[in-house]
């Protein structure tokens, strides 16, 4: 089992480290090292529907001022085994530099398919979102793909991931706004509460962010 344990997250560390360079080597421009942490909640209503709740915090220019506190709130409704819809309401408090702190709100509608085969997990979601300060309306298209396996024997749970931003204000013509490549592990830490740490590149036209990133569930 050990041995077999120890193949399974060499191939998938390798898969991901290859990922990520690939992209380092693509793009090389300002680059900022940052950190994410979230703690959630979530309360199953009904087998089918859910609410939750998350706290958020995150840093910028190499870990060394808070870019972001973040309220987000939402709900999710799960009709099939392998489709579920979501919607959800954020605000951010949002460090502007030499403008001070300012808030900006969010609310996103998102739908998830999902399959399993053997012991990989697959999924692929697709979410609109819109973004709003007062001042600009920002709307985006969100499609994440992701892939995770289920180790035999074994609570830790690898995992990595695309994401693409479309825009979709009037001058954007659906262009490549952002892109996340994320890998990381989940794990229990008991029977309701679950924590997942990762790693994230994110792409943009004229930067790049290492994030590293730690966030809690507790589900009830």
């Amino acid at each position: 089992m050990g041995k077999n344990l120890f193949v399974h997250i060499k191939v998938f560390v390798l898969s991901v480290f290859l990922l990520f360079v690939s992209s380092f080597l693509l793009h090389a421009q300002k680059k900022d090292f940052t950190t994410w942490t979230n703690l959630g909640f979530e309360y199953k209503l009904r087998s089918a529907f859910a609410v939750s709740a998350a706290l958020e915090w995150r840093t910028k220019d190499d870990f060394g001022k808070t870019d972001r506190w973040g309220l987000q709130v939402g709900g999710s409704y799960k009709p099939l085994s392998f489709l579920k819809f979501g919607a959800g309401y954020e605000t951010h408090y949002r460090n502007r530099g030499t403008d001070g702190w300012k808030f900006r709100h969010r609310y996103h509608v998102d739908g998830t398919l999902s399959a399993r085969v053997q012991r990989v997990k697959l999924s692929l979601r697709e979410r609109f979102q819109h973004t709003f300060d007062g001042y600009e309306d920002e709307f985006r298209m969100r499609s994440c793909a992701k892939v995770a396996y289920d180790i035999p024997k074994c609570k830790l749970e690898p995992y990595a991931s695309v994401e693409m931003y479309n825009g979709l204000n009037r001058t954007e013509h659906f262009g490549v706004k952002r892109m996340r490549y994320r890998g990381g592990i989940t794990l229990p830490l008991s029977e309701r509460w679950e924590a997942d740490l990762f790693y994230c590149r994110q792409w943009e036209q004229d930067k790049r962010k290492n994030i590293v990133g730690v966030e809690c569930a507790y589900s009830f």
